[in-house]
């Protein structure tokens, strides 16, 4: 079966040249990703001067909105909050640059001061740099009218500020609080803080999906006019960076494509990462924090590293290949991206199509530069000893890693995707984010069966092997032990409801602060629980697909499962099954289906009727 391949894996040579062409674009991107994005040149104070920050920077639609918020007669103070390298300041120093009729791209010749006061606008670029000495004044103009303010504040430091002036707010401290965190806790990212005369417009950049502009600025480092200096260098065709970004810009569709699907499914399942973040991940994915002295010292050596070695689809994990990458543990999204299990549950089909010694022997990946690598990585990964000190293992991971970023899947190969990212309903929630999307009939079904088949588990206890319900389609809420370990063959009906017109399943759209469109999957409710709405997400669809297929690894959170238990607590208020003086009980019978059984008293008489 190997006899045929020839060669081992391909190295870069050593080739360095000591007058080689410097670009200084690749140091800009290294000052972004050191000791974990939370140096001093990720900053947006440092940002603010630098001439290289234009080259990346993408303008925030919330600009359009807090600009004409500002300026507007009839406007209000503008809020603006959300976790540390959310952007807060970046965004407050476009709006500065606005009222100042500077250039968006134009660097500052200093950092902004805390607070900044252009015309009648003040700009406070941090709430919690500010002079608490002023606090008494800085209330009084925030309830005047003469100035309009934006406010860059966390949540701590803002509360702070609010409940410790109830008279001039004229409300007492606890209710303050309580607004403030109601106005920052707003789904969309956007709310309104009434107190006194005044009315803040609040946005909250950690509420609201930042993954397009991370795409933005990835795009911007890509960008061909920024690796223009390369194209002179004399040993370009060895240095890994040039290799890696060549091998990103041929095909930068499909690779940004699959590396925001990754950052997708770490947002729908709650690991949100800040802007900076997102930009000290992909700026390490671009250069690995090679340099110029680290390339030649690299080139310099006895043995020469892997093609492969540098290349995006390794470093995206914070690794080489073989090794992680010690300078790369302490960034937020390697973490994240290492606690996804991403590709950790392989994919039989294409196991087998890459493994086994029948395997389908005419499959490439289709990447210039890349075949042979593939190839050769394909073959000795499929041996059971290690090759040039390399496990058949590591192998392996490369090349699915090389499937997942690189491969052109057809439609109905698509599923190896979902398989890689641990998410089987993924790609279906995409497909429902575009506008006028709707709910195949066929997938709509199938998620009708299982949803019902998952809520009644949920409800009554108790495991049902899947299709023993068809013919039964009431959704029972029972007096039980909420183990399913135990079986409890008779249960005492506290509600009921008829799934197939009481429950319909909708897309339910959603807008931003910003105006983007966002359709999940919502169970709404009808008849007797008209306006009980449960909101589907991702990680609930991808359990009910997972235990449908016996993959019981996967639990849900204790936050979905309070949920559920408040939903299931808002149909029994509803749909209360004591409607007479009749206790309802039903049997688990052999065939795991229910039977229904009416227990009443009549007289001195127990009667017992049986319903089919």
């Amino acid at each position: 079966m190997l006899e045929n391949i020839s060669g081992s894996f391909t190295s870069f040579e050593k080739n360095i040249h000591s007058q080689n062409q410097v670009n200084p674009f690749v140091n800009y991107l290294n000052s972004l990703q050191r000791s974990g994005g939370s140096n001093e040149n990720a900053l947006a104070e440092s940002q603010a001067c630098n001439s290289q920050f234009a080259l990346i920077q993408v303008i925030h639609p919330l600009a359009d909105v807090i600009e004409k918020e500002l300026m507007d007669t009839d406007g209000r103070h503008v809020i603006l909050t959300g976790h540390a390298g959310d952007g807060k300041t970046t965004l407050a120093l476009e709006i500065y640059k606005r009222f100042c009729s500077l250039p968006s791209n134009a660097p500052l010749a200093s950092p902004l001061q805390v607070r900044e006061d252009i015309g009648v606008i003040s700009i406070i670029k941090d709430l919690s740099e500010r002079d608490k000495q002023n606090d008494k004044s800085l209330v009084d103009e925030l309830m005047g009218n003469k100035r309009r303010f934006l406010l860059v504040s966390n949540t701590g430091t803002l509360i702070d500020l609010i409940k410790h002036y109830p008279e001039q707010f004229h409300e007492g401290s606890v209710n303050l609080e309580s607004q403030v965190l109601d106005a920052i806790s707003t789904n969309n990212g956007e709310g309104l803080l009434s107190v006194g005369a005044q009315v803040f417009r609040v946005f909250n950049l950690a509420r609201m999906d930042n993954l397009g502009l991370a795409r933005k600025i990835c795009e911007k480092m890509l960008a061909p006019q920024r690796w223009a200096p390369c194209e002179g260098c004399m040993v370009n065709t060895t240095c890994p960076i040039h290799h890696n970004v060549s091998l990103m810009q041929r095909n930068q569709t499909r690779v940004l494509d699959r590396i925001f699907l990754a950052y997708r499914r770490m947002s729908e399942y709650g690991t949100r990462l800040t802007m900076r973040q997102f930009t000290e991940h992909l700026a390490y994915i671009i250069t690995s924090g090679l340099d110029e002295t680290g390339i030649r010292e690299m080139q310099q050596r006895n043995s020469s590293p892997l093609v492969t070695e540098y290349l995006f689809f390794n470093r995206f994990f914070g690794d080489d290949g073989l090794q992680p990458d010690i300078s790369a543990k302490e960034m937020k999204a390697v973490q994240e991206i290492y606690e996804q299990g991403f590709g950790e549950r392989p994919y039989p089909g294409w196991e087998h199509k890459l493994w086994l010694r029948n395997a389908n022997k005419s499959l490439t990946l289709g990447v210039e530069g890349l075949d042979d690598e593939f190839e050769k990585m394909r073959q000795y990964g499929s041996r059971e000893k290690k090759y040039e000190g390399i496990t058949p293992e590591q192998l392996r991971n490369q090349v699915r890693r090389m499937l997942f970023f690189l491969y052109d899947f057809k439609t109905e190969d698509r599923n190896y995707l979902s398989q890689y990212l641990n998410s089987p309903t993924l790609l279906d929630w995409l497909s429902w984010q575009s506008p006028g999307a709707q709910l195949p009939f066929n997938l709509k079904t199938t998620l009708d069966q299982k949803i019902y088949h998952v809520l009644q588990e949920h409800f009554t206890g108790v495991r049902l092997p899947e299709g023993s319900m068809r013919s039964d389609r009431r959704l029972y809420i029972t007096l039980s032990r909420q183990r399913s370990s135990v079986r409890q063959s008779a249960q005492v009906v506290l509600a009921q409801v008829d799934w197939s017109t009481s429950i319909a399943l909708k897309l339910q759209k959603s807008n931003s602060a910003t105006g983007e469109l966002r359709q999940d999957l919502v169970l709404c409710g009808n008849d007797r629980i008209q306006g009980i709405d449960l909101v589907l997400t991702v990680p609930f669809l991808d359990y009910i697909m997972m235990r449908h297929v016996g993959e019981l690894g996967e639990v849900l959170e204790a936050s979905y499962i309070e949920r559920l238990d408040r939903y299931k607590a808002q149909v029994h208020a509803r749909a209360s099954a004591a409607e007479d003086d009749r206790i309802m009980l039903v049997r688990l019978k052999t065939d795991h289906t229910f039977r229904r059984q009416y227990f009443s008293v009549n007289g001195d008489r127990l009667e017992v009727t049986d319903v089919l």
